[in-house]
């Protein structure tokens, strides 16, 4: 029995200290000290960048907090929900500053129910630089050499956008002395738009990188890369035969003989090989002849002269070719006047006839006396007319086709009306 009262007793006494301890714990609330670490320090100042000021740096990054609350807030005091920030807005210039540190609990635990034991740190310091923003143009560099019988138009390089603002640390963003895009060009054969990044370059030309504070309107931009064919082309002059000249009788020598253009494949590609320069008319040049033609009149629509010239010299000389003159007798009557009615008589005896052509063919001209060659008058419009008359007369040559001839005939010709004793 006595046994039995014991162990009834024992149950009371663990159930009333139950009870004792549940009411400690929730109606007493002791105090518990632990730590809080790597609480993330934040900076407020909404018009900082509006005063053209970056901060650059912190130091330190987080804060450890040693608190002591009741059991009941530790599980809602931690490292996300503790909230440390320092306040920038005095800061007005740029350089160091140190900025006080201030702890703020969340909603659900009173300020008053923690008591912060210690703080690893009370103080940030910060480094302030001004906040720069440049507009800086874009150029093309190009790697490689495109394949012989094509040429790259670097100036012809089309960028799009043209220029790239950079925001950032004024330290940083005057490291910057060129920006470029990059393309090896060496497998290019036609134009193409490509879409490039851009480069950063230091005054080294080294690749530039930034830390997270710098910011950029755009990473990478369009390039249209001109590529075009190349074409070398002869020059030629050509010949308009007469004046008892030939193209056997010319000696041509041109400078350039022959020039490089370029152009659109497609329109290279219909060239011909040859570039006629100009025509000359063999019948009226001396023998020693220079001249010179323009050569962008005679390029198509699209074609380029590479060369830079801007003519080309022709210089001309005729051999196996002469000149000479010869007195011409044997002058000739068409169209006379009614014979029945008139009498008609030429009162010119000779007339000067220039020769001009093959030198073998001028001296058999020579040796026959001018036979072969004779000036004829035309006397159509003197059908009812008497008296003396100049009529213009014609050289005409029927024997030597390598010689032209040519002078001024004025030619005398008396004509009369016939009287009785004339027909008789």
């Amino acid at each position: 029995m006595l046994r039995g009262h014991k162990f009834v007793t024992l149950i009371i006494s663990l159930f009333g200290a139950v009870v004792l301890w549940l009411y400690v714990v929730t109606s007493i609330k002791p105090q518990v000290d632990f730590p809080v670490s790597s609480i993330p320090i934040s900076i407020i100042d909404r018009t900082l960048e509006e005063r053209g000021l970056v901060i650059t740096s912190q130091t330190p990054q987080n804060m450890t907090l040693d608190l002591r609350t009741s059991r009941a807030n530790v599980s809602k005091l931690n490292a996300e929900t503790i909230n440390v920030y320092a306040d920038a807005s005095n800061v007005r210039e740029p350089g160091q500053a140190s900025l006080q540190c201030v702890v703020t609990f969340p909603d659900t635990v009173r300020s008053s129910d923690v008591d912060i034991l210690r703080k690893s740190v009370d103080n940030i310091t910060i480094t302030v630089d001004r906040l720069q923003r440049t507009a800086f143009p874009i150029q093309f560099k190009g790697s490689g050499k495109v394949k012989s019988g094509f040429s790259f138009e670097n100036p012809s390089v089309v960028i799009d956008p043209t220029e790239v603002v950079v925001t950032g640390p004024e330290h940083e963003v005057e490291k910057i002395k060129s920006v470029v895009v990059e393309y090896d060009i060496s497998d290019l054969e036609e134009t193409v738009v490509v879409t490039e990044p851009i480069h950063f370059l230091d005054e080294n030309g080294a690749e530039i990188e930034f830390s997270d504070l710098v910011s950029f309107n755009l990473t990478e931009t369009s390039v249209t890369l001109p590529v075009l064919r190349t074409k070398e082309l002869k020059l030629k002059v050509e010949f308009i035969e007469g004046g008892g000249v030939t193209e056997d009788n010319v000696s041509v020598d041109l400078n350039p003989k022959t020039i490089q253009v370029k152009g659109e494949a497609n329109v290279i590609d219909s060239l011909d090989d040859e570039l006629v320069i100009g025509t000359i008319d063999l019948a009226v040049i001396p023998f020693f002849h220079d001249v010179e033609f323009p050569i962008s009149p005679k390029l198509r629509a699209g074609v380029r002269n590479v060369n830079g010239e801007e003519s080309v010299k022709v210089v001309i000389r005729l051999t196996g070719v002469s000149e000479d003159t010869i007195n011409i007798s044997d002058i000739r009557v068409i169209n006379p006047p009614e014979p029945k009615e008139y009498n008609t008589r030429v009162t010119t005896s000779t007339v000067k006839v220039n020769l001009r052509g093959s030198t073998e063919e001028i001296a058999k001209i020579k040796a026959n006396n001018g036979s072969g060659i004779y000036v004829e008058v035309d006397l159509a419009s003197y059908s009812d007319q008497t008296g003396a008359f100049s009529v213009q007369g014609r050289v005409v040559n029927e024997t030597y086709p390598s010689v032209s001839v040519s002078g001024t005939a004025e030619i005398g010709v008396s004509v009369s009306q016939r009287v009785e004793s004339d027909e008789e």
